[in-house]
C-alpha cells in the first residue's frame, strides 16, 4: 500500500453509482392534449359551426313557415410525421459491470424515450408549415403556428413589449369568433415579463398554509381566468393562448421500441412512430407573436 493517500497504489475509487442527468424533459403542451387515432398519413376532420349570427326572432301568429340553408362543413387536414431515436452499444459494453446502470442500451433508450417527446414539444411548438413530402423528403405536421391564423396578432415584424393590454386584446378577438381559451403558454423569460403585472392580475394565498406567493400562476382577465404554463421550449417571440380541448395528437403509429437486426457485434434498438396534429376550431386560439423578450425597466 503507502504511508498515505498521496503515494498509496491499490485505494478502492470513490465513484457513485448514481448517475446525475439534469437535461429538462418537461412537456408541457404535449402532456395536455388529448388522444385521436389517424388511418392514413394525411389525417382529415370535420368543422362546422352555427352558420348564423344571432337576430330579433319573433313572427305572428299563423305564419307560414320557412327554413334556412344550413351551411357547409368544413374539410381540414394535416399530415403525419414519422419521429424516431435510437441508440447502439456494443455487446462488450453491454456486458461489461458498470456503475449505476444494470444494461447499458436499457439506460439509453431511457434518454431517447425522453428525447423522443421533446421532438414532439418542438414540432408542436415550432412547426409553422406543413409539408406533403416525398421519397426522398420526410413529411412534416403544421404545428400550432400554422394553424392558428384568425387570432394572430403580429406586428409587422417589428418587436414590441409583452403587456397585458396585447394579451387582452388578442383574448377579445378569440371571444369576438365563440372561443374561451384557458390557458397562457410562455417562455420561461416571457414567464417572469407576466410576473411583473399587477392590473388585473391575482396572486392567490395556497389554502390551508400561511404562505403567499409572489409569482402569478393565474391572470384574471376581463374574458376570464388564464392559466399560466411556463414552457422551455416556447420562443421569447411568442406566446400561445390555447383550448386545450380543441387540439388532439392523433397517432397513426404509436410510439413503440423496435429491434434492428444484428449487422455487428452490437446492439441496436430504436423508437419510432407516427403521429399528426388536429386542430379543432383553430379561431377558438389565440397566438401573440413578434415580442422582444425584454424585461419592463
Amino acid at each position: 500500500m503507502g504511508a498515505n493517500t498521496y503515494v498509496a497504489v491499490g485505494n478502492k475509487e470513490d465513484l457513485s453509482d448514481i448517475i446525475t442527468n439534469i437535461a429538462p424533459s418537461e412537456t408541457p403542451l404535449y402532456s395536455s392534449l388529448g388522444k385521436a387515432t389517424a388511418i392514413a398519413t394525411y389525417h382529415e376532420w370535420l368543422e362546422d359551426d352555427l352558420g348564423d349570427a344571432p337576430k330579433d326572432n319573433a313572427v305572428v301568429e299563423g305564419a307560414t313557415y320557412t327554413v334556412d340553408t344550413p351551411g357547409t362543413r368544413t374539410r381540414k387536414g394535416n399530415y403525419t410525421q414519422i419521429m424516431r431515436r435510437g441508440y447502439g452499444v456494443t455487446g462488450t459494453q453491454e456486458s461489461v459491470s458498470k456503475h449505476g446502470v444494470k444494461s447499458e442500451i436499457g439506460y439509453q433508450m431511457q434518454k431517447a424515450m425522453k428525447l423522443i417527446a421533446l421532438d414532439m414539444e418542438r414540432a408542436l411548438i415550432r412547426n409553422d408549415a406543413q409539408a406533403a413530402g416525398a421519397a426522398d423528403v420526410a413529411r412534416q405536421m403544421g404545428g400550432i403556428p400554422y394553424w392558428v391564423a384568425t387570432n394572430a396578432v403580429d406586428n409587422a415584424g417589428v418587436l414590441r413589449a409583452l403587456t397585458l393590454d396585447l394579451i387582452n386584446e388578442t383574448l377579445e378577438s378569440v371571444w369576438g369568433e365563440g372561443g374561451s381559451p384557458n390557458t397562457l403558454y410562455v417562455s420561461p423569460r416571457n414567464k417572469r415579463i407576466v410576473g411583473t403585472f399587477t392590473d388585473s392580475a391575482t396572486k392567490y394565498i395556497q389554502e390551508g398554509t400561511t404562505k403567499v406567493g409572489s409569482r402569478i400562476d393565474v391572470i384574471e382577465s376581463d374574458f376570464g381566468v388564464l392559466n399560466i404554463k411556463v414552457d422551455r421550449w416556447m420562443p421569447d417571440t411568442s406566446v400561445f393562448i390555447l383550448d386545450p380541448s380543441l387540439w388532439k395528437i392523433a397517432a397513426l403509429r404509436p410510439f413503440k421500441t423496435e429491434d434492428l437486426p444484428k449487422t455487428a457485434d452490437q446492439i441496436e434498438k430504436i423508437i419510432i412512430g407516427e403521429y399528426t396534429l388536429e386542430a379543432r376550431a383553430e379561431q377558438g386560439n389565440g397566438l401573440i407573436d413578434d415580442l422582444d423578450g425584454l424585461m419592463p425597466a
